[in-house]
């Protein structure tokens, strides 16, 4: 396969995934009520909380994050989907607690009373469509003088999230240049599907593509499937951990042949944020790939980003990537590659 299918592919992901979602938006009627800590009033629509973050819509504001931990009381007419740290969920409106820092979700099965501290996730099942899609895209260039090294980076990131499933597209292209050396260009795409189940527990299936020049891979393509636990899940961290099968397939740049694998994979991912000013969201993932296959081999990805937001949905990003595989497919191709990048990114 050429390399401009990679591209091609990237695109048809990125456009299944926008076809997936419903084009029409039909929000709630405004009646929602915040009361603060403070005593202040805000009247609108809840449109989901996640990460600490309650995002409410109101007709002078429009769409808007507030802390979860700034809010006494929350009312809602909307059938609300909540739940817990322990991922236990609940559905139904939610009404206005007596005690301060209380949420009561009123259920078919009557009130249940909950600290708000422990609650983590709320999605109104009314909401469709684009109403539902996060992300964030970032796009840096680093330059230095003394080798004439300059180097190019692109990150999209994309979430879309129903009561029970997440979709995510990951796209992520470095490009480094010199006088003294080739261009390399580093790229990946991941298209994830997750099934949430009782108790923290999740499976699912992803498609994943990879190039990476100093490592002599063309493409990398695999397809995964697995399982996992959300080990902790908080208004300030997650902690997860997968692991499953992956069938993977090498086009190399050394002209050889593709290679067809099975493959193992175990992975960590840890998210720290913090909402109080400045705003900080660190977040790593390393991940473990034994080669079932080709007997000691053993591939291993690392990476890590600290966000920093600058002004109201524009932040500064520094991250870290490390790749490495131990028996390379392209005789003389170089073990690890790693690097750092800077970005400007945009909280959509």
């Amino acid at each position: 396969m050429e390399t401009r299918g990679f591209s091609d592919a990237r695109r048809i992901a990125f456009s299944c995934l926008i076809l997936m979602m419903p084009l029409s938006v039909f929000g709630a009627p405004k009646t929602d009520v915040i009361v603060f800590k403070n005593g202040d009033r805000l009247t609108g629509e809840v449109k989901s909380l996640e990460r600490g973050r309650l995002r409410f819509n109101t007709d002078a504001t429009g769409t808007i994050a507030i802390e979860w931990d700034d809010i006494a009381s929350l009312e809602s007419d909307q059938n609300i989907q909540v739940e817990t740290e322990e991922g236990v969920r609940y559905l139904g409106h939610i009404s206005r607690a007596e005690a301060e820092s209380r949420t009561v979700v009123e259920t078919q099965a009557g009130s249940v009373e909950l600290e708000s501290i422990h609650v983590v996730l709320m999605t109104p099942i009314e909401e469709t469509g684009v109403s539902r899609l996060d992300g964030d895209v970032t796009a840096g260039y680093n330059f230095a003088k003394s080798n004439e090294i300059q180097q190019l980076h692109f990150g999209l990131d994309m979430h879309y999230r129903t009561e029970t499933r997440i979709f995510s597209l990951e796209a992520d292209a470095t490009t480094s240049d010199s006088e003294t050396s080739e261009t390399n260009q580093r790229e990946s795409l991941d298209l994830n599907y997750t099934r949430l189940l009782q108790d923290r527990w999740i499976m699912g299936g992803a498609v994943l593509l990879d190039r990476n020049d100093e490592l002599g891979i063309d493409l990398r393509t695999s397809i995964a499937f697995g399982g996992g636990r959300i080990i902790r899940q908080s208004n300030s961290t997650n902690f997860a951990l997968q692991g499953g099968l992956q069938l993977t397939r090498e086009n190399t740049s050394g002209g050889t042949s593709a290679e067809d694998t099975i493959e193992a994979f175990g992975s960590l991912h840890w998210d720290w944020f913090r909402y109080d000013s400045p705003e900080l969201d660190l977040s790593s993932e390393l991940k473990v790939i034994p080669n079932l296959t080709e007997s000691g081999r053993v591939r291993g990805e690392f990476d890590i980003s600290l966000k920093w937001e600058v002004i109201e949905d524009l932040f500064w990003e520094l991250s870290f990537y490390d790749s490495y595989d131990s028996d390379p497919v392209v005789l003389g191709a170089e073990k690890n590659d790693f690097g750092v990048n800077t970005s400007l990114g945009y909280d959509f």
